[in-house]
């Protein structure tokens, strides 16, 4: 018997049971389903965070105080630091600014909404990066006069005035306990961003000058943090050693280990590698199922085996060979596996697009992982059908015939 004859002779047998054939490729669908699925939205999950990080600058950086080593106020960083630190790595950074960040308050029609404000200067649009559509972005004269202007997105100009055509406006921000007045110098767009959509949207950000805030708050020019967009071309390894050093040096505390370097790369590596573990230890876990429909291939095999005895003593007395009933059970195993395996790639892919769906990411499918698991389904099949195969292959043909 040829290999194609095993195929018709498999076919026939999958066909003349197929309730029993289907509940035997469940367990391979449902593996091979719940594999595709999960490291589809995997991978979908680590492209939607790598494209925000493109969005929201993948240079960004922060220089701080290490809070894991004691430190005192002569440690922070002053504003002679700062402007070391931008005529220093005037080349390697496109914008360094101190980290100024509190809550606030604006009154809308019918309530109280919290809104972050954020210090900036005429360079920040470059950490924080916004689409301006109206007006202007803060300049150094409202830096330097401490003025108070500020810069607001549409939705928020909707939200508080009913309408967007807000510039020249001026408004109430609870700062704190205070209520402090700005004026509307410029109206950015809100960034539409998938991880926006999947959490939920707020009102939106405050852009003021560092200066005013600084005023307003009562911080002064001490710093614990610093933000700054590192130039593309940059070596971040090598700089944020020099600025470490630098600033060590500057205040006497070389060596002490007091301040430390965040970066969105080494985010982004990080956030990446615990995803990756995630999907994978997941992953692992849904492919326990496919064992599982192994052993089911497996054990409808031998009942196969059992049920065609006669069928196996006839094809041997005609002269069949030990490896031609080999092969038929064989294939058998493989073909039922192989369904279960084309049905379970449809059943994953279709479970991945519609959660995409649900949780507002874009789909994503690898062809390696289609093609890993149609390989390992194959797998299954060849190897937990050998044992039953091997059975059939081996019965005597006179104890066969006799076989009722």
């Amino acid at each position: 018997m040829n290999l194609l004859e095993s195929i018709k002779v498999s076919l026939g047998a999958i066909f003349a049971n197929k309730m029993r054939s289907l509940l035997t490729m469940l367990g391979i669908i449902i593996g091979i389903s719940s594999v595709i699925t999960i490291v589809a939205l995997g991978d979908s999950s680590q492209k939607v965070i790598d494209e925000q990080f493109e969005v929201f600058g993948s240079g960004l950086a922060y220089f701080s105080i290490n809070w894991r080593e004691n430190y005192t106020i002569k440690d922070l960083l002053t504003s002679e630091d700062i402007d070391v630190l931008k005529s220093t790595f005037s080349k390697e950074t496109e914008a360094i600014i101190p980290s100024i960040y509190e809550r606030g308050k604006v009154k809308s029609k019918s309530q109280k909404i919290d809104v972050g404000i954020y210090g900036g200067d005429e360079d920040y649009n470059k950490i924080e990066k916004v689409d301006m559509i109206e007006g202007r972005y803060l300049s150094d004269e409202d830096v330097k006069g401490k003025r108070q202007v500020c810069i607001i997105d549409k939705e928020m100009a909707l939200e508080v005035f009913g309408r967007s055509n807000v510039l020249g406006e001026s408004f109430d921000m609870e700062i704190w306990d205070g209520q402090v007045s700005f004026v509307i110098i410029g109206i950015y767009e809100k960034p539409k961003t998938t991880l926006q959509a999947m959490g939920g949207q707020t009102l939106g950000n405050v852009f003021i000058p560092y200066t005013t805030l600084e005023r307003i708050t009562g911080s002064g020019d001490l710093y614990s943090e610093v933000e700054m967009s590192i130039g593309k071309e940059t070596d971040i390894d090598s700089f944020t050693q020099k600025m470490i050093h630098l600033i060590e040096k500057r205040h006497g505390n070389e060596g002490e280990n007091k301040y430390m370097v965040q970066t969105a790369e080494a985010e982004l590596e990080s956030i990446n590698e615990v995803t990756g573990v995630i999907t994978l230890v997941i992953g692992a876990i849904a492919a326990i199922s496919l064992l599982v429909g192994g052993i089911g291939v497996m054990n409808i095999m031998f009942v196969s085996v059992t049920e065609r005895t006669r069928e196996i003593g006839i094809r041997k007395a005609i002269g069949a060979k030990r490896k031609d009933i080999l092969l038929q059970f064989l294939v058998e195993s493989v073909i039922i596996s192989g369904i279960g395996g084309i049905i379970g790639t449809i059943v994953g892919l279709t479970l991945s697009f519609v959660v995409s769906t649900i949780i507002k990411i874009p789909p994503s499918f690898s062809v390696e992982t289609i093609v890993i698991a149609w390989l390992f389904s194959a797998g299954v099949g060849i190897f937990f059908g050998i044992y039953p195969a091997n059975k059939a292959s081996k019965l005597d043909p006179i104890e066969a015939l006799r076989y009722e």
